[in-house]
C-alpha cells in the first residue's frame, strides 16, 4: 500500500463532518482515510464547521503526520492557499482526464488498458511530467518526439485531436504594396495564390487598393510568430523585385 509523504498536498473527498473534525478518503490513494482536527479546518475561527466544509467536497489538504502501521494520516486544509488548493485541484482533474483518454484510445486500438498504459503512456511520461500535458503537445504538433509505437501513433493522434480542443492562435500583419509595372498587381497576386496554397494555414485578405491583411493560424503561438516572421522575409524578397513593399504585425 503506497502512503503519502509528510508535506506532501494530496486530494481528498469528505466522507464524515463531526464536531471535532472531518474524515476524508484520499482519491489518489487506494483505501486510506485522512483527518482533519478541527483546528486544521480552518485558519479563522470556527463558530460552525459546517459553514467551512460540505459532505462530497472534494479539497486539497496537506500531509501533517503518517501513521502507517495505523494507516492514520493527519491533514489540514488551513496550511495551503487558495491558489495550492485550485491548482492541486486542477492537476487531479487533468489526471482524471488523461485516464479518461487513454481508456478511450485502448478501446479504440482494441488492446487492453495495461498495453496502452506501456506502450503509449510510459514513452510519454518518460519525457513529460504529466500524460495531459504529452497528449496536449501530440495534438498540438502531432509530435513525434515520443517512442510510441508506429502502429499507434496516427491512431492515437486522430483520437486525441477528436477529443482534446485546442484553441487556434491567430497573428496577422498588414501588408501594403503597389507597383508602377502594369503587370504589378497581377504578380502580386500570384504570389499570394501561391502561399495560400502552399500554406493552408496562412490567409491573405485583401483590404483595398494595394492594402492587405495577412493571418497566420496555429495551435501554438510561438510556432505561429515564427512562422509569420518566415512568411514575412519570403514576401518581402518576392515582392521587391517588382513593387514597393511593407509589412508591418498588427498588435497582439
Amino acid at each position: 500500500m503506497n502512503f503519502p509523504e509528510l508535506n506532501e498536498i494530496v486530494i481528498c473527498k469528505v466522507t464524515k463532518i463531526t464536531d471535532f473534525g472531518v474524515f476524508a478518503s484520499l482519491l489518489e490513494y487506494e483505501e486510506l482515510e485522512g483527518f482533519i482536527h478541527i483546528s486544521q479546518v480552518s485558519s479563522t475561527w470556527i463558530k460552525n464547521i459546517h459553514n467551512h466544509v460540505k459532505p462530497n467536497q472534494m479539497r486539497a489538504a496537506k500531509v501533517l503526520k503518517v501513521d502507517v502501521d495505523k494507516k492514520h494520516i493527519d491533514l489540514s486544509f488551513s496550511r495551503i492557499n487558495d491558489q495550492e488548493e485550485k491548482r492541486k485541484i486542477s492537476e487531479y482533474r487533468l489526471f482524471l482526464r488523461a485516464q479518461g483518454l487513454l481508456a478511450v484510445i485502448a478501446k479504440e486500438l482494441n488492446i487492453s488498458t495495461d498495453t496502452a498504459w506501456d506502450e503509449i503512456a510510459e514513452p510519454i511520461l518518460q519525457k513529460e511530467s504529466t500524460l495531459y500535458a504529452g497528449f496536449v503537445n501530440i495534438v498540438k504538433y502531432n509530435d513525434n518526439k515520443y517512442e510510441i509505437s508506429e502502429n499507434y501513433k496516427k491512431q492515437v493522434f486522430e483520437i486525441l485531436s477528436k477529443n482534446i480542443t485546442i484553441k487556434d492562435k491567430v497573428l496577422s500583419g498588414t501588408i501594403k504594396t503597389y507597383s508602377t509595372d502594369p503587370e504589378g498587381l497581377n504578380f502580386t497576386k500570384n504570389i499570394f495564390i501561391k502561399l495560400e496554397k502552399d500554406n493552408p494555414h496562412i490567409k491573405i485578405l485583401y483590404l483595398g487598393p494595394g492594402k492587405y491583411e495577412i493571418r497566420v493560424t496555429g495551435k501554438d503561438f510561438k510556432i505561429v510568430a515564427k512562422e509569420f516572421d518566415k512568411t514575412s522575409t519570403e514576401l518581402s524578397k518576392s515582392l521587391k523585385k517588382n513593387a514597393v513593399f511593407e509589412i508591418k504585425k498588427n498588435e497582439v
